[in-house]
C-alpha cells in the first residue's frame, strides 16, 4: 500500500513486487495475463501481466500474482 496515490502512465511497463507476510493462500493461483475493466461510460482500464527477470521466489504470470490492484480513473 502507498502512503499517497501514484500515477500509472499508459503504455509504460512497471514492476510491481511486494513482501507478503502471514500464512500461505491460493490467492494469485489461475491468474490472468490480461485484465479489463470498463466503465459505464464506456471506458476501459487494460492490465498487462509479463514475467519479471530476476529472483520471482517461484512465481509467475499464472501463479502468485499479487492478489489485489485498487485503482481509479
Amino acid at each position: 500500500m502507498f502512503k499517497e496515490p501514484i500515477e500509472i502512465l499508459p503504455n509504460v511497463c512497471y514492476t510491481a513486487c511486494a513482501t507478503l507476510k502471514g500464512p500461505d493462500s491460493h490467492y494469485g493461483t489461475k491468474g490472468l495475463k490480461k485484465v479489463v475493466h470498463e466503465t459505464p461510460a464506456a471506458s476501459k482500464t487494460v492490465f498487462f501481466f509479463f514475467s519479471s527477470p530476476g529472483n520471482n521466489n517461484g512465481t509467475s504470470i499464472e501463479d502468485g500474482q499479487i492478489p489485489e490492484i485498487i485503482f481509479y480513473t
